[in-house]
């Protein structure tokens, strides 16, 4: 087994020396945009993973809501708006509506980024404003959205080929609101534990959504 880092230098060394199967273990953007994955697709290069469409269906959260929804799972109401409709309509006004609307506490984040980067709990209308900067500044499309309190989980799937399954729940408990970038990455900031302590009609839904989601964005392997 090699390593090889995404470079310059790796087509070439994909080419002269083809590997078996490639394992992407890529975080961030590039790692889950899809793009690396069609890439590999050009060169023949089989991988484990999804593939370059349903990547790019996952990753943009709006498409990734619209898509679940067809199959009857529910996420939190909310809008999708460029940034371009804030400085075209008024960002005040917009704002204004947007509130009237979800009501508070909301989150915003951007449409299409990882690691929560860009996410902010919004308790107040007057914190909105640098919520709005904030996602702006990791891309050109916000998605705000009610703010859901309770239990957060994060449900692995797998198909070895006979069907994707899903594996035990992980209830994930930040020290703060929200798993946020800082929870994320400072350490000690956020417990795990593994089985989460959910009652068994819980935990057995939420193994229930995470595979029909899963199936509904076209995903593969885990």
């Amino acid at each position: 087994m090699a390593e090889r880092d995404v470079d310059s230098g790796l087509l070439a060394g994909l080419l002269a020396d083809p590997p078996t199967c490639v394992v992407p273990m890529l975080h961030g953007e590039s790692g889950e945009d899809g793009a690396i994955r069609e890439v590999l697709d050009l060169l023949g290069v089989p991988y484990v993973g999804s593939g370059p469409a349903a990547c790019r269906t996952a990753f943009d959260k709006p498409v990734a809501k619209s898509v679940v929804a067809r199959v009857g799972i529910t996420t939190p109401q909310g809008v999708c708006l460029p940034h371009e409709t804030f400085r075209e309509l008024g960002a005040a006004q917009v704002m204004d509506a947007v509130i009237t609307r979800l009501g508070l506490p909301i989150v915003v984040k951007p449409a299409r980024s990882g690691s929560a980067l860009g996410c902010t709990l919004v308790d107040s209308a007057a914190d909105l404003p640098d919520a709005m900067v904030n996602a702006f500044a990791y891309g050109s499309v916000a998605l705000i959205e009610t703010y859901v309190a309770g239990t957060e989980v994060s449900v692995p799937v797998v198909d070895d080929g006979s069907g994707p399954r899903a594996l035990p729940a992980v209830a994930i408990k930040p020290d703060g609101p929200i798993y946020d970038y800082t929870a994320r990455y400072t350490a000690g900031s956020t417990e795990f534990t593994v089985p989460a302590g959910l009652p068994a009609d819980v935990l057995a839904e939420c193994a229930r959504v995470a595979v029909a989601a899963h199936e509904a964005l076209g995903l593969r392997d885990l």
